[in-house]
């Protein structure tokens, strides 16, 4: 049976990978969703395919500005475009990477997946194809952090950000939006010139330019 590795650019994934290679079990394919990819994590990604002698496929699907973007060409809003994703929906994740994942996979024939859930997490056990090495190892998510941090493979995103995630995610915080500013300034500053476009408020309540506005005051920034 084939395994799969389903990479998220995470420590746990990451820790994953690194238990599989320790006590020999051949990873068979490397499987990762980046829509909107933050330029550590292009880099990150090249340090874990030489790491684990596997090539890592980032899943086919849209992105960022293909999806939410770009004119619709058939129905009865030909024309317009879906805007800034609404953070009452899981739209991004959806459209984004599980169904262009679930569509990629189906061409892979049986196989079991490797999940990065540690030991102690509340998330749902693994399914029946699905095993995790981290829970089956006994590794919590603090000795999953610790691997990678040995490895050197530990995401330089942990020490920006409280959360990771796409970089135009609406999600995030004004002050993760700030430090976005700084690190990915072609990508920020294409929310802002294609703001006036989305008929979708970056936030409930503000526009991108106007939360621009306000985290340029509030965290000093005058760039």
């Amino acid at each position: 049976m084939k395994h799969i590795l389903f990479w998220s650019t995470g420590k746990d994934s990451t820790a994953t990978g690194i238990i599989a290679k320790a006590k020999g079990i051949k990873i068979d394919r490397i499987i990762c969703s980046l829509p909107d990819p933050f330029k550590q994590e292009l880099i990150l990604k090249e340090k874990f395919e030489s790491f684990m002698h596997c090539k890592v496929e980032l899943v086919e699907g849209p992105t960022f500005e293909d999806y939410f973007f770009r004119k619709k060409v058939r129905g009865p809003h030909k024309g317009t475009i879906y805007g800034f994703p609404m953070t009452c929906f899981k739209t991004c994740g959806r459209i984004l990477k599980w169904e262009p994942m679930a569509k990629q996979l189906k061409g892979y024939g049986e196989f079991n997946g490797l999940i990065g859930i540690a030991k102690g997490e509340k998330r749902s056990p693994p399914s029946k194809n699905n095993r995790s090495l981290l829970l089956e190892n006994n590794i919590t998510e603090e000795k999953a952090r610790e691997l990678c941090i040995k490895e050197g493979l530990l995401n330089p995103l942990y020490q920006i950000f409280a959360r990771t995630g796409c970089v135009r995610c609406p999600k995030q915080s004004q002050k993760a939006l700030w430090k976005m500013k700084q690190i990915e300034p072609e990508k920020y500053k294409w929310c802002l010139d294609n703001d006036y476009l989305s008929p979708v408020k970056f936030k409930p309540d503000r526009t991108f330019t106007e939360l621009h506005n306000h985290i340029c005051k509030k965290f000093k920034d005058l760039d």
